[in-house]
């Protein structure tokens, strides 16, 4: 083999193992009306995956009405589940819309509620993002979509007790404030009572990452896509591009 050619093989093992690398970087995970572990409680028919609004793909969640939600990952309310330690949570979000033809009577930019909910020994707790707390009302248009960040404000609703009357702490606040043992039990999307009937939003794209794991975005569509295998002459054209680098 000529020794020009030999002194390239490192170089391009090194190329094909970048280019696979990056390729399989992403964690996206499609839900679909079908994916088990996602879905309403008994009895709670408005919140459903849906085209009316995608946001990437062709679907999203879709929110009507008044008191929705749509669980996942977990069970609310099971001391058992348990998705990992609250104080190693590092990023938690989602992107929402609100429906052109939206009615809510909380205010016309009342938007869609993300949930951690939380087990802090046997005591139950929820962290619940809404946009009336992050500077969203008077500055939000309809058909369109806005993402939240993990920096945002959440306010926290106890068991038995009712809501804190605290709305200006992150989620790493918080985490200085439960116990170093709470955990997150679950995750929720959805709509706080007294929205009304005619209300309607949506949301994708729900981010969720611990210190100790790859981040995850859960994607909603209405069916699961046939992504194929990059093929092995793109993996072989990918290193070759990242080979002609190394030689300029």
């Amino acid at each position: 083999m000529p020794k020009k050619i030999t002194h390239l093989i490192p170089k391009l093992v090194l190329a094909l193992l970048a280019s696979t690398a990056f390729l399989a970087q992403a964690a996206v995970i499609t839900v679909t009306p079908t994916t088990a572990g996602w879905g309403t409680a008994p009895g709670d028919t408005n919140s459903v995956i849906s085209n009316a609004f995608p946001q990437n793909g062709a679907g999203s969640l879709e929110l009507k009405g008044d008191r929705t939600r749509f669980f996942g990952l977990g069970n609310p309310f099971s001391i058992d589940s348990n998705l990992g330690l609250l104080s190693d949570l590092v990023d938690f979000r989602f992107d929402w819309a609100i429906d052109a033809n939206s009615i809510s009577n909380l205010g016309s930019d009342y938007t869609p509620a993300l949930r951690l909910h939380i087990f802090d020994g046997s005591q139950r707790s929820e962290l619940i993002w809404e946009g009336a707390y992050n500077g969203t009302y008077g500055n939000t248009s309809r058909d369109t979509w806005y993402s939240t960040s993990f920096n945002d404000k959440y306010w926290q609703f106890i068991s038995g007790a009712g809501a804190t009357e605290i709305y200006n702490r992150a989620i790493t606040d918080w985490q200085n404030i439960y116990s170093s043992s709470a955990y997150v039990s679950a995750i929720s999307i959805g709509v706080g009572g007294g929205a009304g009937a005619n209300y309607k939003a949506f949301a994708d794209n729900v981010t969720i990452q611990f210190s100790n794991a790859e981040a995850r975005t859960f994607n909603f569509e209405v069916a699961a896509a046939q992504v194929p295998a990059p093929a092995p002459w793109l993996l072989l054209l990918a290193g070759l591009g990242i080979l002609y680098r190394f030689r300029k």
